[in-house]
């Protein structure tokens, strides 16, 4: 929990009363390695705040294919956006890519917060809005990259992840196969 304390104190003025509130609404919870945090067609809203460890959020199509979304590593939150803002079920699943720590807030409670302390409502928004920026230029690129752009731009952006994730995951956030992924690895390593 002290993780998230320390998060937040970088950015707002802390209290006591604001450590206090933050202490009571936070669950800190310990996953194991593949274990799903969110199903699809849930209804659950929760900011999820990543301690420790590697979390993926993803879309499975009807015939199984998976699709990675988003990772998040140490000091990274991760959701289900669709119903975290809206009343929808999920389309979304959430697991553990590792064994990882991570410290889950409810919904309806993070916005008791920013009702009590307007400033983290601020210091979200900016977080959030960070998050849509990065999804738009992450969208753009799946749209118009070669596969060896989107890798480069991958190891790039990411390399903290590399060591973590499988490589069928890391396709999968490419868009693209895992011998497509394969190959433009050999590229790289030939120039």
């Amino acid at each position: 929990m002290d993780e998230l304390l320390d998060y937040f104190k970088k950015s707002i003025l802390f209290s006591e009363e604001i450590e206090n509130k933050l202490k009571s609404i936070i669950v800190e919870k310990k996953v194991i390695k593949g274990e799903i945090i969110l199903s699809n067609d849930s209804l659950k809203k929760e900011h999820i705040f990543v301690v420790s460890g590697c979390l993926r959020s993803f879309y499975t199509t009807d015939n199984g294919k998976e699709h990675t979304i988003q990772f998040a590593i140490k000091n990274w939150w991760i959701s289900d956006y669709i119903t975290l803002y809206t009343d929808n079920k999920s389309i979304v699943s959430i697991e553990s890519v590792t064994h990882s720590k991570i410290l889950v807030i409810e919904n309806a409670k993070m916005d008791e917060l920013y009702t009590e302390f307007p400033q983290f409502e601020a210091f979200q928004r900016k977080n959030f809005e960070k998050r849509i920026a990065a999804l738009q230029k992450r969208i753009l690129g799946l749209l118009t990259q070669t596969a060896a752009e989107k890798y480069n731009q991958y190891v790039h952006n990411y390399a903290a992840f590399e060591k973590l994730i499988p490589n069928y995951q890391i396709a999968s956030f490419l868009g693209i196969t895992p011998e497509s992924l394969s190959r433009v690895r050999k590229e790289r390593i030939k120039k």
